[in-house]
């Protein structure tokens, strides 16, 4: 069976991980996507769609609002449905299932675990294994967005449990401490702290940051190592809080930079540049407000 395939993320970055995570997965796959619920509605209306793989917070049409859709669809009832979200809490679990999603991954999350649920997905509906399905003559050589390319990693560095990090300013080879300080930071000798925010690391970790410096694009910060460090490249979701009204602005990001702050290998306190990959206006509102409060 050619399995035909919807990925829905109003992020291109986690969209070109779902899908490459997909095609290593299912090489003879026909693989769509849209970049929000409204077009992912009219990609089920055009095509006869097999899996869909859908964020839950999307601007105009939701993931939530795209399952119900389905489910009152006869052509879709039955068809498989994952969601991925960055909204793990129970009440939204409960409210999904009630809307008759197959499963639900939230954000960030490991490769492994993605390809596990979705593979068991699959099987029980479809009775497809992964690898199964013969290739198309370019069925790797159309990753255009593949993260590997699009977001190009730094030079290589020390490795410190798990994590390309540098040293104290410097890395392994001959970078110079001046030209592996992160964008926000340039310029600023000793800037002062920004507030405090939460990181979900796709490999299980969390941490608690304390801002250097916040933009509507990115933010550099410090945390504590506890246990093993995040990988270069790697998802993560930002949990940022107006704590005035109460709103809470999760963004989907990714490490683009790690520092050690002691120089030596067990150094404990870590800087990090993350960049964001979200373009949703109401998450941005918030941090917009946030922002303003903090500088």
């Amino acid at each position: 069976m050619k399995l035909r395939i919807l990925v829905v993320d109003d992020a291109a970055f986690v969209r070109d991980l779902v899908k490459k995570a997909v095609r290593d997965t299912y090489p003879g796959c026909e693989l769509h996507e849209a970049i929000d619920g409204r077009k992912a509605i009219t990609l089920l209306n055009q095509r006869e769609i097999n899996l869909v793989l859908c964020d839950w917070e999307m601007p105009e049409v939701s993931g939530i609002e795209v399952l119900q859709w389905m489910r009152a669809d006869e052509r879709y009832k039955k068809t498989p449905f994952m969601m991925i979200t960055s909204r793990g809490d129970r009440d939204h679990v409960m409210k999904a299932v009630e809307a008759g999603v197959s499963d639900y991954i939230g954000k960030p999350f490991t490769r492994e675990n993605f390809v596990a649920k979705m593979a068991k997905v699959v099987a029980k509906h479809h009775g497809v294994k992964p690898g199964q399905g013969a290739p198309g003559p370019s069925a790797h050589a159309n990753q255009s967005a593949d993260v590997l390319t699009a977001r190009p990693a730094s030079p290589p560095q020390a490795d410190l449990g798990g994590a390309s990090v540098l040293v104290a300013g410097q890395a392994a080879g001959n970078e110079t401490p001046e030209k592996s300080t992160p964008e926000p930071a340039r310029g600023k000798a000793k800037p002062k702290a920004k507030g405090v925010a939460s990181i979900r690391f796709g490999s299980g970790g969390t941490a608690k940051v304390v801002l250097k410096d916040i933009n509507l694009q990115e933010l550099i910060g410090v945390f504590r190592r506890e246990g093993a460090l995040p990988a270069l490249l790697e998802p993560v979701v930002l949990d940022i809080v107006d704590q005035d009204s109460g709103d809470v602005a999760r963004i989907n990001g990714y490490v683009r930079m790690m520092q050690a702050q002691e120089p030596h290998p067990d150094a404990e306190t870590i800087q990090i540049l993350i960049r964001y990959v979200d373009d949703d206006q109401d998450k941005l509102d918030v941090l917009s407000r946030f922002i303003a409060k903090v500088r």
